[in-house]
């Protein structure tokens, strides 16, 4: 029963670690598929003062100074998006690693398929070792009982023994 309990044990464990993984790919992919508009519209922005610039031209120090200022601003509107749509997009290229297509979303669907099977599987065995417990508990209380009888039952022989053997 304890190895029983134990193998549950470890199975419960790497379960957990796997769901703690797949929800970091998850969080991460959520950030990147929501995000990406605003780092794509902050780098049209700034695609656009650079073009500006580097056309030169009547008053083109002004426009491009405007476009740089347009492009800031949206940038200062929007930080917290940009930063968190480059940290996903770091964390999946890592994770990816040659897998991972900037032009395509990450396999999204995929991973909660396999977070809902593993959430499934870990409630099952979950259930599994709470009964595996609850019956180590009731043996271990049926042993302890067993003892504590086999103890009494000596401690009366005892007496009578060492009664015998006065007479």
């Amino acid at each position: 029963m304890y190895g029983e309990q134990g193998s549950i044990s470890e199975k419960l464990k790497s379960i957990d670690r796997r769901l703690k993984t797949l929800d970091e790919h998850l969080r991460h992919s959520g950030n990147y598929k929501a995000y990406h508009g605003h780092k794509a519209q902050y780098e049209k922005l700034y695609a656009q003062y650079r073009q500006i610039k580097k056309a030169g031209g009547f008053g083109a120090e002004r426009k491009a100074q405007k476009a740089l200022d347009a492009a800031n601003s949206y940038y200062h509107a929007h930080d917290t998006e940009i930063v968190l749509f480059e940290a996903a997009e770091r964390y999946l290229k890592d994770v990816m690693q040659e897998r991972f297509d900037p032009k395509k979303l990450p396999p999204i669907r995929k991973w909660e398929a396999e977070r809902d099977k593993l959430k499934a599987e870990r409630q099952q065995l979950s259930h599994e070792y709470d009964r595996l417990k609850n019956e180590v508990k009731e043996v271990e209380q049926i042993r302890r009982n067993v003892y504590s009888i086999l103890k009494e039952e000596r401690g009366r022989e005892q007496p009578n023994r060492n009664h015998n053997l006065e007479l």
